[in-house]
């Protein structure tokens, strides 16, 4: 069948089925995000609807079984939808490319529909996750032979890993015969850590090892020069009324130079040594303080962190986290023999790898909002835990490698090693995610009692994807529990069974490489779809480093194409100078990541992709942001590749998880190479066409229930279609028309589109500023608005930011909020927003008459229909406690008695202006 160059995704998307299947655990992709750490990743229901609509031709036939492909993962859909794209190119398999591939959700749906895909991330770390998940598990493993770790032998020591499970892991019946050496291999490496560091982690008095450990710095005191530790919380486990249980609490006591604490049933009764906002002298500070429990002198957050940085700071056990014979879990003071275990563990270790067995790798300067522990004086990456959590990855590490020599000696081949290895790594990383002076106890239930107490350790990655660091941590320990290899490799099993059900396609290759240099032929690619970087949120590098510097220690020599000793950066760490993001700060040594930087390395990525893709080739871009600097550095770079879009197709993906980058909404964009001989367009008539093509997707999108702030980020799609129909826009001082403009074009037309109304008047009747200002009302209420988003909405109104700030924006360092507040006086060049912000003051400091005389001053009629429905705009769309709000329900209620105020007060100053003008003023 001869190929065609229209796609189904030029003239149709599964919107509602992608914006349905990515709320069920299917369409969201939990399973498949579950099989490595990684800090972002598209819905597994988007990336198969990107990856059918992107090969199926342009024919309404296929629609049916897409939307139940999308929303059900139906197996028989998927395999009629992929003999069709096999059709549709000719009887062969599509190839498909895509170039940020992070985890490869991407690749592995092209896969699953039948294509040949490639999956390429600069990252090593992402890269390693992509072939755990769309590689290593669709390949055939049949022909190995059988590991040499036989399930008898586990007997004896299991009851150390899953003591809830009892004596003995059941080697579950399974026809994957990847997950069944997957189970044995972790088995065996636990049991290996188990022997090598059991002699740090004493047994409780049934003979199990606790499940966690809770620990604090400590510094010395600036007052009394007395050493305390820096607590942020009392609490260990809040009550359970149901069960009867008083929860447990920590109490720091002191007498004479020392300290201890103890462990009491119940609720805290003192406060943290370690807290928010101090009241001193009837002021509250700004940042947390440390308070001396001795003398009680108060260390601001400077003075803690430059204890840090002098290396002051000392770790102290505090207390153990154990569970009984039945499970249950509770905490309890350290013995002699734990507490002298935990604080004496060496790290002079002779290791069979090129690297020190420490990770000595320097911590990049200015890195703090990244990797947090570095503003607190910790400069290497071995220094982010305590000696007793540095050995146990220590062992681990040898543990693995151990297992993947003894795998070998038995047979199996090395890429049959490479895998199972490889799928250790990611227990490992899991592992790495809860620890560090960054994992924090977690406490599940309420002081209240009402809710189950369960406690666990949190992830690391609690702030999206900056390392966490605090005081007080916690510590797992080599048995079960939360975070503990045992825990980690059960959920990694689980989630490898699951993605194996689901079923895969062929292999995905994967590759480290930078998408601006792409290791692939000219046209030898159908299809390249792409979700590139997200700009300024994540800094995936930085972030990652923390798995890199174990994983080269572990995989150094088994998956050596990414992290052998010639694929390293200068530093030891992951490349960050070709990472296509813009950074928040700009570190000494290394390339400017500003917007600049992020649009000239997209648009060369872009070309490159424009170079391997077939003359009939499409390109899909899925992206997601709320600031519109990003979308015009984005499409600036489409653009400048040469590309045309051909449609975008908004889906509300994302759900605010921790790890990933919190956006509601994603755009999938179908993208063209450009044709030759586009027309010169005129801007008049492109920003015509542009506010049309809007207008129709208004619509569409109202019966999606796309809400406001959604649709202003779709309508950058079919602004940047109409304006791919030319080759050139020209402004009519003969400029060429940019991106931008037409970015502001599109949200003027969402809003014009919408014809809203306040108060039954349209608001393009009302003065441009106070149109702005009901629309961002509407749009982000008291929010906080990045500069780049404010400076768009300001362009809608063709006002600039310099005409805003102070009148009706305040500016902050997140961006900008709208102003609510008192204006100040007003007169005839107020806006209506303005004048009614003052209204409403006026009402809480002297009532109707006050109000009156603010509407007088502005040269308002009493009956001013703008006025009185910019109030009532206010009222309806703050919530119904804000004073500002109420303030305006007040004046509402008292318009009428307002109004005859008004006029009194229009006679008296005409009266008086009478008396002036016939020299009746004396």
């Amino acid at each position: 069948m001869t190929e065609v160059n229209h796609r189904l995704i030029d003239r149709w998307f599964p919107v509602a089925a992608v914006d349905d299947a990515c709320r069920t655990p299917f369409g969201s992709g939990r399973v498949e995000k579950a099989i490595f750490t990684w800090f972002a990743s598209r819905p597994i229901a988007q990336a198969r609807a990107a990856a059918l609509t992107s090969l199926l031709p342009s024919d309404d036939v296929y629609r049916d079984d897409v939307e139940i492909a999308v929303r059900q993962g139906d197996a028989a859909a998927m395999a009629r939808l992929a003999e069709a794209i096999r059709e549709t190119h000719g009887g062969r398999s599509p190839s498909v490319l895509d170039m940020f591939s992070g985890r490869a959700i991407i690749p592995l749906e092209a896969a699953r529909a039948g294509a040949n895909a490639v999956g390429i991330d600069l990252s090593p770390v992402a890269t390693l996750a992509g072939r755990l998940l769309a590689e290593y598990p669709a390949r055939d493993w049949s022909s190995e032979p059988p590991l040499p770790f036989a399930m008898a032998d586990r007997k004896t020591s299991i009851d150390a890993l899953l003591p809830v499970v009892g004596d003995e892991m059941v080697y579950r019946a399974c026809s994957h015969r990847l997950l069944r050496d997957v189970e044995g291999f972790l088995a065996e490496v636990g049991q290996r850590v188990v022997k090598r560091v059991e002699s740090f982690y004493p047994r409780n008095e049934i003979g199990r090892f606790p499940w966690g450990y809770l620990w604090a710095l400590t510094m010395p005191c600036d007052g009394c020069r007395r050493r305390f530790p820096l607590i942020g919380s009392m609490l260990l486990r809040h009550p359970y009324r149901r069960l009867d249980d008083p929860g447990q609490a920590l109490r720091l006591l002191t007498q004479g130079d020392t300290w201890s604490v103890d462990v009491i049933d119940g609720s805290p009764d003192q406060a943290p040594t370690y807290t928010s906002a101090e009241l001193t002298g009837g002021k509250r500070r700004k940042g947390k303080t440390a308070r001396c429990p001795f003398c009680h002198h108060l260390h601001p957050l400077d003075t803690v962190k430059g204890k840090g940085e002098r290396g002051e700071y000392r770790d102290s056990l505090l207390a153990v986290a154990d569970q009984d014979a039945a499970g249950a879990r509770f905490f309890r003071l350290p013995t002699c023999q734990e507490r002298d275990a935990a604080t004496n563990v060496p790290l002079n270790l002779a290791v069979n790898w090129p690297y020190s067995p420490v990770p000595d790798e320097i911590i990049p300067a200015g890195n703090v909002h990244t990797v947090m522990a570095s503003g607190y004086g910790y400069r290497r990456f071995g220094e982010l835990m305590n000696a007793r959590q540095t050995r146990l990855f220590i062992e681990t590490v040898r543990a693995i490698r151990s297992v993947h020599h003894d795998a070998l000696k038995a047979g199996i081949s090395r890429d049959y090693g490479r895998a199972l290895t490889s799928f250790a790594a990611s227990v490992l990383g899991r592992q790495l995610k809860h620890a560090t002076r960054g994992a924090r106890l977690r406490q599940h239930g309420s002081a209240e009692g009402k809710a189950n107490n369960r406690v666990q350790t949190d992830h690391v990655f609690a702030n999206e994807a900056s390392i966490n660091f605090q005081f007080d941590y916690l510590e797992v320990g080599p048995g079960a529990g939360s975070g503990t290899w045992a825990s980690v490799s059960e959920t990694a099993c689980q989630s490898l069974r699951k993605l194996l059900d689901s079923g895969l396609g062929r292999p995905v290759r994967l590759r480290s490489a930078s998408s601006t240099a792409l290791p692939l032929r000219d046209g030898s690619v159908d299809a390249v779809i792409t979700d590139p970087p997200y700009y300024d949120m994540i800094e995936y590098a930085d972030a990652s480093d923390l798995f890199y510097v174990w994983l080269k220690r572990l995989l150094f020599d088994i998956e050596p194409d990414l992290f052998g000793a010639d694929t390293q950066h200068a530093d030891g760490l992951q490349n960050k100078n070709d990472e296509i993001i813009v950074r928040r700060v700009h570190e000494p040594g290394r390339v400017r990541h500003d917007d600049e930087f992020y649009e000239r390395m997209l648009a060369t990525s872009f070309e490159e992709a424009r170079r391997v893709l077939k003359p009939t080739g499409h390109l899909v871009v899925v992206f997601g942001h709320s600031d519109p600097s990003a979308w015009t550095r984005l499409l600036g770079a489409l653009r400048a590749a040469g590309f045309v879009v051909t449609s975008a197709w908004p889906s509300r993906t994302e759900s605010g998880d921790a790890e990933v980058s919190s956006i509601r909404v994603t755009v999938t964009i179908g993208c063209r190479v450009a044709p030759s001989g586009r027309p010169v367009g005129t801007a008049a008539q492109v920003d015509l066409e542009v506010a049309e093509q809007v207008g129709a997707r208004v619509r569409q999108w109202d019966a999606d229930g796309l809400a406001l702030e959604d649709q202003l980020m779709a309508s950058y799609g079919p602004a940047m279609e109409v304006l791919g129909w030319y080759g050139r826009v020209i402004n009519p001082d003969g400029s060429e028309a940019t991106v931008e403009h037409y970015l502001a074009v599109a949200r003027r037309a969402v809003r014009d589109a919408m014809r809203l109304q306040v108060d039954t008047l349209p608001l393009e009747s009302f003065d441009a500023v106070t149109r702005f200002s009901l629309f961002w009302l509407r749009a982000k209420g008291r929010g906080q608005v990045p500069k780049g988003e404010a400076l768009f909405f300001a362009q809608a109104d063709q006002l600039r930011l310099a005409d805003l700030r102070v009148r009706v924006l305040a500016e902050t360092k997140a961006g900008f909020r709208l102003r609510l507040d008192d204006p100040g006086p007003v007169n005839q060049q107020t806006s209506i927003f303005e004048v009614a912000r003052a209204m409403a003051h006026a009402w809480e400091a002297g009532g109707a008459e006050a109000v009156a005389g603010t509407i007088a001053a502005a040269g308002c009629s009493p009956g001013d229909p703008h006025l009185w429905a910019a109030v009532s705009d206010l009222a309806m769309h703050l919530p119904a406690s804000d004073h500002l709000a109420l303030s305006m329900a007040g004046i509402k209620r008292s318009s009428t008695t307002i109004g005859t105020l008004v006029r009194s007060v229009a006679v008296r100053e005409e009266q008086l202006t009478m008396d002036h003008l016939f020299g009746r003023d004396g």
